[in-house]
Formats: C-alpha cells, sequence, structure tokens
C-alpha cells in the first residue's frame, strides 16, 4: 500500500516555488477572478448520502440527503458556496462557488459517504485573471522619450520582459520594471526603457506571461522614417516578427493631430476596406505570413506627408510599425539621404575611391618626376632658337668676353635656317 501511495503522488512546482501533492486522477480547475466557478463531483446515489466539502483540510460545507441538513463550517464562503440541489439525486455533488478571488485558491475534497462507503474526490483550484491585453507606447513623463509596455487586472502578477532587437546593452539602460496591486487583489504591471537617440532603427519587444504560464502576450513596436518624390510610387513596410496565419491588418494615418484609418484587411475573410481606395494597396495580395505592407500611388507632398501606422492584431500578439513619411517636390535638386532616388552607398563608395586613387597617381607624378640636368645646348637641340635669340646670344656675349666671334654666330644662324 505505501508502495502504491508513493506510486500515485507527484510533485507539481509552480513559479513561486511552493509545492502541492497532486494525485494522477486530481481534477485541476482554472476559476477566472471575481467570476463564478464550479467543482464538480459525481458519485452512484443512494439516498441517504451525506456530502462534504473541504478545502486545505478544513470543512467547509456540510449536506445530508434526504433530509435536506446542510452546515457551512466558515464564514469566509458564507453565501458564496452551494449545491445544485436539483440534481443532487442524480448524483451531482459539485460546488458551486460565486465570485471567486484569490482566497478561493488551493486543494479541494470532494467526500461523499454512504453507510460504510466513502467515495473521495480531489480537485486543484487555480484563480486567474487573465491577461486581456497589453499597450505599447512612448512616452516622455521622465523628461526623455520612453517606450513602456503594460498589462492592468491580472492575477496573479504575471512576468513582462522588454527588451530591444538588436540588443543595445551595456550603451543602453535596463529596463525599469514595478507591480502593483490594486484593493481587489489584480495587479498592474509595466516595464519602460529608455530610448536612445543614436539608435533610430531598433525594435522593442514586449512579453508578458501569466502566472500559470496558460498565457503569452507578445507585442513589438518598430518606429522608421523615410523620404520618397512627389508623384512617384513607393512602399511603406509592415512585416511582423512572428509567421502570423490569421491576423488583420490596420493602417491609420495621422497629419496636424488628426488620425484616420485608411485601410483594415482580414487575413480569414479576405475582406477589406480601402478608405483612399486606388492611391493604396497592400503589396502582398492576402497579407501572407503576416505581411502587411502597403504600396502609396502617386502620392501628393502636402496631403501623404505624415505618420503612417501599422498593427498587425493575432491571437494575443501585435506588431506595430509607425512610419514617418516625408515627401519631397520633383523639382528638388538635393534629396535626402534615405530618399530612394539617391546614389546607392556601395556606387558612392567605388567613386569616392577612384578620385582618392587619381589624387595619388597625380602628386606621385610630381612629387616622382626628376629635376631637370639639360644643358643649355641640349635645350636647344629640342627647341631651336629664332634668330632673334641667336642675335642676342652673340651681342652679349662679345659684350662680355669677346667671344663668340661674329662668323661663329652667323654660321651658327644659318645652320638653324636649314633644320
Amino acid at each position: 500500500m505505501r508502495y502504491l501511495s508513493l506510486r500515485r503522488c507527484t510533485l507539481v512546482k509552480n513559479v513561486q516555488s511552493y509545492i502541492l501533492t497532486v494525485s494522477s486522477s486530481d481534477l485541476q480547475v482554472t476559476c477566472i477572478f471575481s467570476q463564478d466557478c464550479v467543482l464538480p463531483c459525481h458519485f452512484e446515489p443512494v439516498g441517504d448520502e451525506i456530502i462534504y466539502w473541504y478545502r486545505q483540510s478544513v470543512l467547509i460545507y456540510t449536506y445530508r440527503q434526504g433530509s435536506g441538513l446542510l452546515d457551512q463550517s466558515t464564514h469566509l464562503y458564507t453565501g458564496r458556496i452551494s449545491l445544485f440541489n436539483g440534481t443532487i439525486n442524480f448524483g451531482n455533488a459539485s460546488l458551486h462557488i460565486q465570485k471567486c478571488g484569490q482566497q478561493d485558491k488551493g486543494k479541494y475534497k470532494c467526500l461523499v459517504a454512504s453507510g460504510q462507503n466513502k467515495n473521495e474526490h480531489f480537485i486543484i483550484v487555480k484563480v486567474e485573471a487573465p491577461i486581456k491585453s497589453v499597450n505599447m507606447e512612448t512616452t516622455c513623463l521622465s523628461g526623455y522619450e520612453e517606450v513602456k509596455c503594460s498589462a492592468r487586472n491580472v492575477y496573479p502578477a504575471p512576468r513582462i520582459t522588454l527588451y530591444t532587437e538588436p540588443p543595445v546593452l551595456p550603451d543602453g539602460l535596463p529596463p525599469n520594471t514595478r507591480k502593483k496591486a490594486d484593493r481587489d487583489g489584480l495587479y498592474a504591471v509595466e516595464s519602460k526603457i529608455r530610448k536612445l537617440e543614436d539608435k533610430a532603427d531598433l525594435t522593442y519587444i514586449c512579453l508578458v506571461q501569466s502566472f500559470y504560464m496558460s498565457q503569452l502576450w507578445r507585442t513589438s513596436l518598430q518606429e522608421k522614417e523615410i523620404y520618397s518624390v512627389e508623384g512617384q510610387d513607393f512602399i511603406i513596410p509592415c512585416v511582423a516578427l512572428w509567421d502570423l496565419e490569421n491576423f488583420t491588418v490596420t493602417w491609420s494615418f495621422t497629419k496636424e493631430y488628426n488620425t484616420s484609418i485608411i485601410y483594415t484587411y482580414d487575413s480569414i475573410t479576405h475582406l477589406s476596406s480601402n478608405v483612399w481606395k486606388e492611391k493604396v494597396r497592400l503589396v502582398s495580395p492576402r497579407g501572407q505570413i503576416g505581411d502587411g505592407s502597403l504600396q502609396i500611388r502617386n502620392p501628393l507632398r502636402l496631403e501623404h506627408a505624415g505618420i503612417y501606422t501599422c498593427v498587425l492584431s493575432a491571437l494575443q500578439t501585435k506588431h506595430e510599425v509607425r512610419t514617418t513619411v516625408n515627401i519631397v517636390a520633383r523639382t528638388a535638386k538635393t534629396q535626402p539621404k534615405s530618399s530612394p532616388q539617391w546614389i546607392p552607398p556601395a556606387l558612392i563608395s567605388c567613386l569616392v575611391l577612384a578620385v582618392i586613387i587619381a589624387g595619388i597617381v597625380i602628386v606621385k607624378r610630381k612629387v616622382c618626376k626628376p629635376r631637370s640636368t639639360q644643358t643649355y645646348g641640349e635645350v636647344t637641340d629640342i627647341h631651336p632658337m629664332r634668330d632673334s635669340q641667336i642675335s642676342l646670344r652673340c651681342n652679349v656675349t662679345n659684350a662680355n668676353s669677346g667671344e663668340p666671334s661674329e662668323s661663329t654666330c652667323l654660321s651658327e644662324g644659318m645652320a638653324n635656317r636649314n633644320t
């Protein structure tokens, strides 16, 4: 018998590291915070059964079939627990708990006694206020820009993780996480991380996991800035970080603090709503694998420059992309670096390298060219003198040294004419 009891029991360890002994036949029930919950218990009716309900070995309810006698042994459940009287004769001893709270979690035992026969049923009760939504936003409440991820009205307190891709630590600051319970015991959790001005292409990712690990919510945020030319089609990217089979896409446009929805799409029904008509379309016809990228056709500088927000939503998953679109006039001579019309960076690098090499060659030629060692005679051989130059040379020479003679000069002049 001892061997069988050890074999029959297992250890279950939760996140808070306390241990419950759970039988393989134990039933686990999750009750929703502030809602009614039913703990099932069924037996073979005879007619004289006495039904006992225990919580953590404390008797909380007694009912004697036939006499209708009942007793609630603790004020904690006064007016909140009951049996289904109309079904007890059919073997239903299930316990009905109204407005469940954190005080109701634990291990329950249903004992049905009839004469010498006893039947026991064990139920492990968890109480949870599930995660209904996760919000991610940018704030400036601390004097600088932060990305905040939060969830409210959750029980027990969930685990929240906020990080960036690619990672910015140790350059960036670690997230600041807080958890706070209200009067009803429901938790509000939030995590904030400071934005870095020189890190414009970061993706902020937030994971919120329930205490019992039955839920995992994922949300992410990207902020981008692109440039385009008036009248030229361009694409605003919006691709989810995770593969999404069933999702919705919602595009909104903000200009001068006025926001309006311009496009929606449902991947299940393939239905869409397009307020801007022929001006916009999805790049992927059916939004495959969570691709909600949008093409803007023939944009106008004054009408279509602004902030475009794309939200991809699926079960417990949301991806948001906020893109600031700048549209410059077609006649502009220079375009910002982010403009699609600029020369690709690789080509610019090649041109700069070619200019540098050409400059080095020119400088090298100037530096390496030897100084002239040619004699005056060699120069005159290459560039023959004119008659006036010869005459001047002769006159100067005769005046100074008497040499060369006049005849020599005349013969030299004649030779140059012949050549």
